[in-house]
């Protein structure tokens, strides 16, 4: 129950910031292929209404027997097929405060639908036991406010700085309740903790491409659980949790098709550590590698169209994540 509760919390924490991370690449791409400032005009304010899909699936089996002889297993055998399936709908808001400091806020709404079947093989019926459970549930999401800063306006490569804030406004894994077999009942919608991401951004036009790289670290603040995840605690609502920090690197070319179509291409990858429950290390480090393909149209001059497909390349990332943003600037 422990390990559901803790991957369930880092799983939503790295997939909201990766899918960040993934639109500002594209509207950076699309933005250097046009201007040298690249940050929102000082006193020009932007609004970007987007939509993103996340489809991720896993499959355990759990042995709990001993071999009596070879190819004979006494006890049980269960497995679990659990398809997670979030649907994130968001509106975010920039504002220019200098040519080189833009602003940002933004509010995420998220709906999730989970399908997990567990199947238990040779449990004393006439056939095999198959459970289908399909919890599903949406709500606020963590809502985050972010700073930037473009270090140069003349010279190349361009450097950019950020700084990324994210709350706990979303519902919490840890203040879920489970039911009998270990899944939420109510699916959350955040990560649970608040969060703090410096980032580092280099941008280097090679006229009609243009090449990326981009890393940083995100530190996972300590929280209290309002349930009671940590069984030798003796206590609900006492534990308390912190998810794994991670750094992240990413790099990829955009390509301008013409003034108004670009694409581009990228790598990233993120490592996160291993969580902690009242002090004791909990969970695993995971690798989350993936390719990324996107592309941005210029409906005009104040509008455009971004889009990117996430493929996951390790076991840890998501399967797919697809993105959609309209920024449109006043």
């Amino acid at each position: 129950m422990k390990k559901r509760i803790i991957s369930a919390g880092l799983l939503l924490s790295v997939v909201g910031t990766v899918q960040a991370q993934e639109r500002q690449v594209v509207d950076t791409v699309a933005s250097a292929l046009e201007t040298q400032g690249l940050m929102t005009p000082k006193g020009r304010f932007e609004i970007e209404p987007s939509f993103s899909y996340s489809q991720n699936t896993s499959n355990r089996i759990s042995i709990l027997g001993f071999t009596q002889v070879p190819a004979l297993l006494v006890g049980i055998i269960e497995a679990e097929d659990a398809d997670l399936t979030t649907f994130t709908w968001a509106l975010a808001a920039r504002y220019g405060l200098t040519n080189r400091i833009e602003l940002e806020l933004r509010v995420p709404v998220v709906y999730r639908h989970d399908s997990i079947t567990k199947r238990i093989p040779g449990s004393g019926s006439n056939g095999d036991e198959t459970t289908t459970l399909t919890p599903s549930g949406g709500g606020l999401g963590d809502v985050e406010a972010a700073v930037r800063y473009q270090f140069n306006l003349e010279s190349i490569p361009f450097w950019i700085g950020g700084l990324r804030v994210k709350s706990d406004t979303g519902e919490s894994p840890f203040d879920q309740t489970l039911d009998v077999n270990g899944i939420f009942t109510d699916p959350p919608t955040g990560s649970g903790a608040w969060s703090l991401e410096p980032s580092l951004t280099m941008i280097y036009p090679l006229d009609p491409a243009v090449l990326f790289a981009t890393g940083g670290y995100t530190w996972n603040m300590e929280a209290d659980a309002g349930v009671d995840i940590d069984s030798s605690n003796g206590s609900a609502g006492n534990d308390k949790y912190d998810l794994g920090d991670s750094f992240f690197l990413g790099m990829g070319m955009g390509f301008a098709v013409n003034n108004r179509l670009s694409f581009s291409l990228g790598f990233n990858h993120r490592t996160v550590f291993e969580s902690s429950v009242n002090g004791n290390k909990s969970g695993e480090v995971l690798q989350l590698d993936s390719l990324t393909t996107g592309f941005s149209l210029a409906i005009n001059d104040k509008t455009s169209v971004n889009m990117s497909l996430q493929a996951g390349l390790t076991e840890d990332a998501p399967d797919v994540q697809l993105n959609f943003g309209m920024p449109i600037m006043f």
